[in-house]
């Protein structure tokens, strides 16, 4: 289950809940989405965080030594294509808690709840709060997937 930050044309955001990015573009170029506020069926995805716990355990990565030869940055391409396959990881290897993620890792971090690793969605504030109590957390782009 995938979930996008909608805003239709008349700038009315709402959330849609879709099976799968392919459902969502299927779905949208037939314009069978629409602003449950106006109806109008010209929507786009905004951007929205993704974030996903680790455990607490985990030591911090060791610092890098800076490189003689540094290899070349990835194109755009090539990170979109990375960022889709650290996607595709998350959601087959991390149990999707969606907008209860903030919660749910707190309750982790504390002890109360089975550690394992979650994914979900939070808001700004819920962030900061994880942030502001040291959970330990990161928030992943969302990949721009083309139509």
């Amino acid at each position: 289950m995938v979930v996008y930050n909608l805003l239709c044309k008349k700038n009315h955001n709402f959330e849609g809940w879709f099976p799968s990015f392919e459902d969502f573009q299927r779905q949208a170029e037939k314009k069978l989405i629409s602003c449950p506020t106006c109806g109008t069926t010209k929507v786009e995805k905004v951007p929205h965080a993704c974030a996903v716990h680790v455990k607490k355990d985990q030591p911090p990565a060791p610092a890098k030594k800076p490189a003689k030869n540094l290899p070349a940055q990835p194109s755009p391409a090539e990170f979109k294509e990375m960022l889709l396959q650290v996607h595709h990881y998350v959601k087959e290897n991390f149990e999707d808690v969606g907008s209860k993620f903030a919660e749910e890792a707190k309750q982790i971090h504390k002890g109360a709840a089975e550690e394992r690793p979650i994914h979900g969605t939070a808001t700004p504030q819920e962030t900061k709060d994880l942030a502001e109590e040291g959970v330990p957390f990161i928030a992943l782009p969302k990949p721009e997937l083309d139509s």
